[in-house]
């Protein structure tokens, strides 16, 4: 009775008991087949129906039981998300697929192979919504993807491969999609998809022999130019070397370190209009920021995989960069101080321009929080400088980094900070 759809009562109490009704006949489903009794039925129009509730947590409560009651019930339950995904719902469409991946998930932990024998099924709407201009279906779609990846890897990974490969024809020369192509804004969209799919069944401990069997076409979308399917495979990329290296490790030499070299030098400027003023956005900063995090990664998990050499500069130039950027440069820095001193030491002096520009940095009317942030901002210049001249043979071998040093030792608004970092 407090599940009966007809009911009007809207006040919390009442709302409060559908909502624990619904997830308790979920859990309930996962563990008996509701359809033996013939309550499958009923429940199903339910849970349906909860999902046009003003309610936010009352749809989200029949997404979970209804996820949850096709466990027990899948022949009931099954049919019933995938024809009502087909409908194209936009409404319903999210809270559909966080049941499917409520099933996914649940099956996953259940002893039986009902999964199996619904797989085909699943992948059907899977694949028509990738494209979905909504992010968050989309997400939703790839984390259902990537669990079903690490479940099936053998069944999966091809399949996303040729989903990848089917729609690899991406125009977009300046980073975005011309107005007007929509071939290219759908093949966009679903090589995101395909991309955070992996990401995310790497970081669900996919089978790593088999994943690396398809990781080159994967790791091929470094090569789009599209910005949000090109920060889509840096992520995929930065998954793989933290989370299973020996993954990409024969692909870091000839395909992803020279696409990380590529994309740390990409600049793309545009000029928002604000009106009484115009403003100049960087729309490659998050793209020179995941490469910086993957080489950071490397340092640590696949060091052989780099020419040092070659990285210093790029290194250098990052300690310039946007401001999380110099600051994750900062921390890369201090590590290399310890593991790769030969190289700081031979890289020293590039780094004196991009810390002095840091340093010299202006309060002006900065107040409060923004006033703080830069002074910790200043602070690892700061450490970094001091980190990098306690490196044995900087100071005698560098020709502008000793200078650097004793300007900043000779400037009194440093002296508090020095002695602060220096009783670290």
């Amino acid at each position: 009775e407090m599940l009966d759809p007809s009911g009007s009562r809207e006040d919390g109490d009442a709302l409060r008991q559908v909502q624990l009704s619904l997830l308790v006949t979920g859990d309930l489903g996962r563990m008996t087949d509701l359809s033996a009794d013939g309550s499958a039925d009923r429940l199903k129009a339910i849970y349906l129906s909860k999902f046009e509730s003003s309610s936010e947590d009352l749809k989200h409560a029949a997404a979970y039981a209804l996820g949850n009651a096709a466990v027990g019930s899948p022949a009931t339950f099954i049919p019933a998300i995938v024809a009502t995904l087909e409908e194209d719902n936009k409404k319903q469409q999210y809270l559909l697929l966080s049941a499917l991946r409520e099933f996914i998930k649940c099956s996953a932990k259940s002893s039986s192979d009902t999964l199996s024998s619904h797989l085909d099924n699943l992948v059907v709407p899977l694949e028509k919504h990738c494209a979905d201009e909504e992010e968050g279906v989309r997400t939703m779609v790839a984390e259902c993807f990537g669990s079903l990846t690490c479940l099936h890897p053998q069944t999966m990974l091809p399949k996303l491969a040729q989903l990848q490969s089917s729609h690899s024809e991406i125009a977009a020369p300046e980073g975005t999609v011309a107005e007007g192509d929509d071939k290219s804004k759908k093949n966009a969209l679903v090589c995101w998809t395909v991309a955070t799919s992996v990401k995310l069944a790497i970081a669900g401990k996919v089978d790593s022999t088999q994943l690396a069997n398809h990781m080159s076409t994967f790791v091929s979308l470094l090569n789009q130019t599209e910005l949000g399917v090109r920060i889509a495979a840096l992520l995929l990329v930065y998954s793989a070397t933290h989370h299973m290296p020996q993954a990409v490790s024969g692909l870091m030499q000839d395909t992803i370190v020279p696409a990380l070299y590529e994309v740390s030098a990409l600049k793309l400027q545009r000029t928002v209009d604000l009106g009484p003023f115009k403003h100049n956005v960087d729309d490659a900063i998050p793209l020179r920021k995941a490469a910086l995090s993957i080489f950071s990664t490397c340092l640590e998990s696949l060091p052989g995989s780099l020419d040092m050499a070659s990285f210093m500069p790029v290194l250098a130039k990052a300690l310039g960069d946007a401001e999380d950027i110099q600051l994750h440069a900062h921390q890369i820095v201090i590590s290399m101080c310890a593991r790769h001193a030969s190289y700081v030491v031979n890289a020293a002096d590039s780094f004196v321009d991009p810390l002095e520009k840091t340093l010299k940095k202006k309060t002006g009317q900065k107040t409060g929080t923004e006033l703080e942030r830069l002074n910790d901002w200043i602070k690892s210049a700061l450490r970094v400088a001091l980190t990098v001249s306690r490196v044995e043979g900087v100071m005698t071998s560098s020709q502008r980094f000793p200078e650097f040093i004793a300007r900043v030792q000779n400037e009194e608004k440093f002296a508090s900070k020095l002695q602060a970092l220096e009783a670290e």
